[in-house]
């Protein structure tokens, strides 16, 4: 028996990469995430990997942190910050798509 390709519809996947658009999501507003009392009263500096879904509206969903440096530190920051983050939407032929970024921020006190 042979089966039938699928669909267009069925191979347009539901969510994507950046890589997979043809224009990658835009920010159009950005809360900067606290530095934290702690850390800072310490000068401790450091770096949080996020990874989060830019929905089809431009708002972000399921944020997670991929890497932290130095760990338990500054995650909970970011991720209260990137949850009030607006996007324009990743476009895929067209039509705006669910689209998944990932991002390093950086903490410094020097600049």
């Amino acid at each position: 028996m042979v089966e039938a390709p699928p669909s267009p519809l069925e191979s347009i996947p539901s969510e994507f990469g950046v890589g997979d658009v043809d224009q990658v999501p835009e920010i159009v507003k950005k809360v900067e995430p606290m530095y934290p009392y702690r850390a800072r009263r310490r000068n401790i500096h450091g770096e949080v990997v996020v990874r989060f879904l830019v929905s089809a509206a431009g708002h972000v969903e399921r944020p997670s942190i991929v890497e932290a440096r130095p760990g338990g530190v500054f995650e909970k920051s970011v991720l209260q910050a990137v949850r009030r983050w607006r996007f324009k939407p990743g476009y895929f032929k067209g039509k705006p798509v669910p689209t998944w970024v990932v991002l390093p921020i950086r903490f410094n006190l020097n600049g």
